[in-house]
């Protein structure tokens, strides 16, 4: 395999990687400190709900920039 057609495939790879990642991190980040808000303020559960939820959207967000920020490099 020549090293450029290598270096595509490892730039995709880790295009790939990136967004596999970044939405279970940010729906678990969201959701635990939720819970230690929930913990700090003792509001369990409103705050881990309202926090996982922003998360999901924050992760759905994060998911939408980096594909767009994908397309136009590959183009």
């Amino acid at each position: 395999m020549p090293e450029s057609s290598r270096d595509t495939v490892l730039l995709k790879a880790a295009k790939y990687t990136a967004i596999g990642l970044e939405f279970p991190t940010t729906v678990a980040a969201g959701l635990f400190l939720g819970y230690y808000l929930d913990q700090y303020f003792h509001t369990k559960p409103w705050l881990g709900f309202v926090m996982g939820l922003l998360g999901i959207v924050v992760a759905f967000y994060r998911i939408f920039v980096l594909l767009r920020h994908f397309s136009r490099d590959s183009k």
